[in-house]
């Protein structure tokens, strides 16, 4: 991802709506200046068997809250680290942002990041 530049992330599904049968599957991502896998007003995306890095930024970051019926599965995020470059939840980040529980997250590991494995923000 390009640090300071809103949406140039290595993954992004943005604005979708529905997209059921696709999928982010067995990627690695490393050394990312600007996350790893944004999931923004999408429902119904699987997300499974990727392994992230030394990522600046939120992870895995489901964006607004609007997700819905998304799978995150399998996944592993090492070394998560603070960004200044866009949100403030960046500057403590999580590996895997969660806004809206009406989401599965099941079965991802996180290790040796700065702030936070799991971060649900309910709003």
């Amino acid at each position: 991802g390009q640090a300071f530049r809103v949406g140039r992330y290595p993954i992004h599904f943005h604005i979708n709506g529905n997209v059921t049968g696709s999928y982010v599957r067995g990627n690695a991502i490393h050394r990312s200046y600007n996350r790893a896998c944004t999931i923004h007003a999408v429902n119904n995306l699987l997300v499974e068997h990727n392994v992230v890095f030394n990522i600046k930024g939120l992870s895995f970051f489901v964006e607004d809250g609007v997700e819905e019926d998304n799978i995150l599965q399998y996944n592993l995020a090492v070394y998560t680290r603070q960004s200044n470059s866009l949100l403030n939840p960046d500057i403590q980040p999580g590996s895997f942002w969660i806004v809206n529980p009406n989401n599965i997250v099941q079965h991802n590991a996180v290790a040796g990041s700065t702030h936070f494995g799991f971060w649900y923000r309910v709003l």
